[in-house]
């Protein structure tokens, strides 16, 4: 849409987070129907190929855009869930006073997506209404493009009797083996008794036959998403040097850190993402172990992930963003005296075997996590022998 001229070509989008062998990502349907497809490596799809368009992605512009869409969809109903895969659900129930029939219903959510997006990619949108989440997904499936497929209560167990098995959100391994059976439609999979179902593939085999007859109805979760707080960096001239993009993720972390909107609270995962030379952009995404606020701790993750997929051009903006929050991030010493019980010893030495208040805390509070105490305390055995295994000996610590 943004390269008009591009349209009567073969186009592939490259897979991130590749620094060599990279692979197809995206192609568009000129280049599916000369055999090019996603995963292949480069070499293969231009050797189906030969007139292949690589293109670099742009994970900014695509981030942008869904996010434009789900806002825009928030204003039909506040129940939305995006489900990853161009997928989104939105929650109708109760909606039927307000905006009609569930035709009206679906087109309305439709025709709205003319407001953000260009009108061929509109017509290329499926739409599916059906109860549950399994059944909306396979009737949008089954739909044609700009015209949703509504189907209601009562006919949701013979619709989903004529799809495929491999229809199924179970795992693919299961699919494969249905399928060697001579499975091939949910309506042969009813027919299967549950206790055979579950003596094969276990708990999932109760979870398929209950979404094969639509016993199942899984309700769309509301979308949450805290507001991420966003930091960038322009430069004046392209940067490609690793060093001077580690100088400046350090200061922009800083800065992130410092923000009204982070204090008290600890990061649990961020991105650092770019604006290309040329266009384009690039994102990495990492998760910490442990909630922290340390600069240190959240930019060594961020330095490994760039190291591993660095950017395939160089930098005009660095971005950093801090995306999801923990706990306050201010921690008391294990041995603090600031309360009460503390304060009250303070003044005086405790005695050979007397156990400090706070520790006798923490330690209620780590087996309460995980079950058992894992500290342990030095007791003297044997001082005076030659074996040193034999002085000392550890003792599970359990005040």
């Amino acid at each position: 849409m943004r390269s008009p001229e591009l349209d009567s070509t073969s186009i592939a989008l490259l897979a991130s987070g590749e620094s060599s062998r990279r692979t197809i990502w995206q192609v568009s349907e000129r280049a599916h129907e000369a055999g090019v497809r996603p995963e292949q490596l480069v070499s293969q799809a231009v050797s189906m190929c030969p007139s292949l368009t690589l293109l670099e992605p742009d994970p900014a512009h695509y981030d942008a855009a869904v996010e434009s869409m789900l806002e825009l969809l928030a204003e039909i109903t506040p129940i939305l869930e995006p489900a990853g895969r161009g997928r989104v659900f939105l929650g109708m129930d109760g909606l039927g006073r307000l905006f009609g029939s569930p035709e009206r219903q679906a087109k309305r959510a439709l025709n709205s997506l003319f407001r953000i997006f260009p009108a061929p990619l509109v017509a290329a949108t499926r739409a599916g209404m059906a109860p549950g989440k399994f059944g909306a997904w396979v009737a949008a499936a089954s739909a044609r493009s700009g015209e949703p497929a509504i189907i209601a209560e009562s006919e949701l167990s013979r619709f989903l009797a004529r799809c495929p098995v491999g229809s199924l959100p179970v795992d693919p391994l299961i699919v494969q083996r249905l399928e060697r059976l001579g499975v091939q439609t949910l309506g042969e999979l009813q027919r299967f008794p549950e206790p055979s179902l579950i003596a094969q593939f276990g708990d999932e085999g109760r979870s398929a036959l209950a979404w094969a007859t639509g016993r199942r109805i899984d309700p769309v979760r509301p979308w949450h998403r805290p507001e991420p707080i966003r930091v960038s960096l322009d430069f004046p001239n392209p940067v490609g040097i690793t060093e001077t993009l580690h100088g400046a993720l350090d200061r922009l972390i800083e800065r992130a850190l410092s923000r009204p909107a982070r204090r008290g609270r600890s990061v649990t995962s961020m991105r650092l993402g770019a604006q290309l030379e040329g266009g384009g952009s690039w994102f990495v995404e990492t998760v910490l172990r442990e909630p922290t606020s340390q600069r240190e701790r959240i930019a060594s993750p961020l330095r490994m992930k760039m190291a591993i997929s660095p950017p395939p051009k160089a930098v005009d903006i660095l971005i950093v963003e801090l995306t999801q929050f923990g706990a306050p991030s201010a921690q008391t010493s294990l041995f603090d005296r600031k309360n009460e019980n503390g304060r009250a010893a303070a003044g005086r030495e405790l005695a050979q075997g007397e156990v400090p208040p706070s520790l006798r805390d923490a330690v209620k509070e780590l087996k309460l996590r995980l079950g058992h105490s894992p500290l342990y305390r030095v007791v003297e055995v044997d001082p005076w022998s030659r074996i040193p295994e034999r002085r000392h000996a550890l003792l599970s610590f359990d005040p």
